[in-house]
């Protein structure tokens, strides 16, 4: 099915959604092909470039499924691939960038409901910014219905990407 789409991995950003995750054979696919295309030339200039890649590629991905287990699977396996990513390069993971990747998997990959409660499901939306950071947004799958005490979510301060997991 990803070969169906494949001018969408050109982007390690570029945003999927998998309203139905089970134990996360998409997502892994996914997150594989977006690390297969991160590239020195386009993504480094710093000490820590590749780990900020890896963070973008796996911001970009998101998931749900009804089953706790499922998404717990799901999470431990996407783990994996990043981890196989940098042992690939030769490069050990730093504490911080595996708080991070931590930190992303738990509020990107969720447990819900996405066809009788998408009103439920809150990711956070990390977009890159200057200096290996990310502008972090609450985003609601549905918007709820409005009503007098309805607030939407704040988006929360932006941050380095070594200090996510803290």
């Amino acid at each position: 099915m990803l070969d169906l789409i494949p001018g969408a991995f050109a982007n390690i950003d570029t945003r999927f959604l998998e309203p139905a995750a089970g134990d996360g054979n998409f997502l892994v696919a996914i997150l594989e092909r977006k690390i297969s295309v991160i590239d020195e030339t386009k993504h480094g200039g710093s000490e820590h470039w590749y780990e900020f890649a890896l963070l973008r590629c796996l911001a970009s991905t998101y998931g749900i499924d009804i089953d706790g287990e499922n998404v717990e699977e799901a999470r431990q396996r996407m783990m994996a691939v990043i981890d196989a990513a940098h042992v690939f390069r030769g490069q050990p993971a730093t504490d911080a960038f595996a708080r991070a990747a931590e930190a992303i998997l738990t509020t990107n990959v969720v447990v819900g409901d996405s066809l009788n409660a998408p009103d439920q499901v809150v990711f956070v939306e990390y977009t890159p910014v200057e200096g290996e950071r990310f502008q972090r947004v609450p985003s609601e799958l549905e918007t709820p219905l409005m009503d007098l005490f309805y607030e939407p979510p704040a988006a929360l301060p932006t941050v380095h990407y070594s200090e996510l997991g803290a």
